[in-house]
């Protein structure tokens, strides 16, 4: 809205010129008298196709953006040089698109559409990603530019189609979970507004652990009573499905009791909390819970202490707490790396450029010590993330520690072991490839893992 009535109000302010006027304007040696001339709404359609063969990219970006240019400068401008001048087409060319066919019988229309198909297979990552992020929402846009899209090996691509475009088929969504290679595409699948039970079912049966707690935590999702009792059945080794599970909107008779049996305790109190859980479900929970206090896997609970139940088999006794701000120091072994990485933040000398020469140099511990000092969170949490070898959890760290997207990368494959096909790329810009709600989500959770591992 806001860029439309801003072009509503250029227009208004512009002064008619004559088409000597223009002409002379086109033929001037200052670009920006040519650029002026190029964003006007009033510019004759030839004038506008000569401006499009431009020397200035500036000019040439004027030209691609304006709606007054004619079809056949915006195909012209399709194989421009400039990266920046197409991806400002693109934007325009997608907006358009809404209910283009590739059967047009109108010239006009057929171009726009050839033109719109051309740039969906752009050699530049930044010009098909504003196709994407432009069209995924469109319910009449062009069905094989969406299918195109959707199978890009860029997630920065296939992602916005992938997670919203209505366009795609049930079948479209199989095929694709069978046959795309691209790193985290699956993910953006298991994240779409009520997945069906046989979709559900397609990304549980893959070994994308990050697409199944994408999916665990889609709260649309269907997901059948069986598939979610095999998913907690491969899930005690895989710590980041076991709070989407025990937060899934519905559990089978037996899964309350399945989950009880190995997720951390603060997961535990989620669970009694329930309200949809039945008596019986409940009382599976509370007794697994006691066994697990008397095999000293918990701390117990003050209610519990206080009824005079037991704390532990070994010990008898309710089991006195860890100093917890204490067992956040490192390990003796890592004292030295940790106090250098604090000595150099306290005098601003803890650069981006220290860390990635520590992690170029194999420094494995100076370059964990910096991270934990860098991000504020405890050297346990940062060994929680890199030892699980979790690409979204890596980029978190690194994002949390304020360092720039294409460092996480070496972080992810160097520190995190993740490997170099799925790590997670920065997008356009260098910007980092998950929301700030899933990486404050990310650490919130491996922080809450390490706290409890302190007990």
């Amino acid at each position: 809205m806001k860029g439309f009535l801003q072009r509503v109000f250029t227009r208004r302010k512009e002064t008619p010129i004559s088409y000597d006027e223009a002409k002379n304007m086109a033929a001037s040696a200052a670009a920006n008298v040519r650029g002026a001339l190029a964003q006007r709404h009033d510019t004759r359609p030839e004038i506008l196709y000569f401006l499009a063969n431009d020397t200035e990219p500036s000019v040439r970006r004027y030209v691609a953006e304006n709606e007054a240019t004619p079809v056949q400068a915006d195909l012209l401008l399709t194989d421009d040089h400039d990266d920046d001048v197409r991806g400002t087409l693109a934007q325009k060319i997608a907006s358009l698109s809404d209910g283009l066919t590739a059967n047009e019988t109108d010239k006009l229309r057929r171009m726009t559409y050839q033109a719109l198909e051309k740039l969906a297979r752009d050699q530049a990552i930044q010009v098909r990603q504003v196709i994407a992020e432009t069209l995924k929402e469109f319910a009449n846009a062009p069905q094989p530019v969406i299918t195109q899209l959707a199978r890009d090996t860029e997630t920065v691509v296939c992602g916005p189609v992938l997670q919203y475009s209505p366009v795609l088929t049930e079948l479209d969504l199989l095929e694709i979970i069978e046959t795309n290679t691209a790193s985290g595409a699956l993910s953006f699948v298991s994240q779409r507004r009520n997945l069906s039970e046989r979709l559900s079912d397609a990304i549980a049966a893959s070994t994308d652990t990050d697409a199944i707690s994408h999916l665990l935590g889609n709260k649309s999702a269907q997901i059948r009573e069986e598939t979610l009792d095999q998913l907690i059945d491969r899930s005690p080794d895989i710590p980041q499905w076991h709070e989407p599970l025990v937060q899934r909107p519905a559990l089978g008779p037996t899964a309350a009791g399945k989950l009880a049996r190995f997720v951390a305790q603060n997961l535990i109190s989620v669970l009694e909390r329930r309200k949809d859980l039945k008596e019986d479900q409940l009382a599976m929970v509370r007794k697994v819970v006691e066994r697990r206090i008397e095999a000293g896997e918990f701390v117990v609970p003050p209610a519990r202490a206080g009824k005079g139940e037991k704390a532990s088999a070994k010990g008898g006794g309710a089991k006195e707490p860890k100093n917890v701000a204490s067992e956040h120091a490192p390990e003796s072994n890592e004292t030295e790396s940790y106090q250098q990485a604090l000595d150099l933040h306290a005098k601003g000398k803890l650069t981006d450029a220290r860390i990635s020469t520590a992690i170029t140099e194999n420094d494995v511990k100076f370059a964990r010590a910096a991270l934990a000092v860098r991000a504020g969170i405890p050297t346990e949490a940062v060994a929680k993330v890199l030892n699980t070898h979790s690409a979204k959890g890596v980029v978190s760290l690194a994002w949390k520690a304020g360092l720039p997207a294409d460092l996480a990368v070496k972080i992810q494959i160097k520190l995190g072991h993740v490997p170099p096909g799925q790590a997670l790329n920065p997008r356009s810009g260098n910007n980092y490839p998950l929301s700030e709600d899933d990486m404050r989500w990310q650490l919130e959770f491996f922080t809450g893992m390490a706290t409890v591992g302190l007990r």
